[in-house]
């Protein structure tokens, strides 16, 4: 849990059953890891060398969302980064880890209210 799907194991053994079902099948489409090894080193590699992004520029609907706790270390950028698209929104959850587990309804309210919105979805 900690490893992979970079959440608390604390978080997970927190979460309503449902949702512990949805970290483990996220989990079981991810394994085999070692088939992802490659790509995992690319991007260890690319990641310091990608120029900022102009973000005031951006002109698209955007949502971000993202927890404190997540082991992949997104909340910083991700709020960075609605900070700086105009328009943005961002959502950000204390705890919960990347997967966000235990908040999927919350998550899928989000998404459902912001394509409403932006993306002609009823929510």
């Amino acid at each position: 849990m900690k490893t992979i799907l970079a959440t608390p194991p604390a978080d997970f053994e927190k979460a309503a059953p449902g949702e512990q079902q949805r970290a483990l099948e996220i989990m079981r489409n991810i394994e085999p890891i070692s088939q992802r090894a490659q790509g995992l080193k690319n991007d260890a590699a690319v990641a310091p060398s990608i120029p900022r992004y102009e973000l005031e520029q951006m002109s698209v609907p955007t949502l971000v969302i993202s927890a404190e706790d997540d082991l992949f270390g997104t909340y910083k950028g991700g709020s960075y980064t609605a900070e700086h698209i105009p328009g943005a929104r961002f959502v950000g959850y204390s705890t919960r880890g990347h997967v966000l587990v235990g908040h999927g309804d919350d998550v899928r309210s989000e998404l459902a209210q912001f394509l409403a919105v932006h993306g002609g979805v009823r929510p």
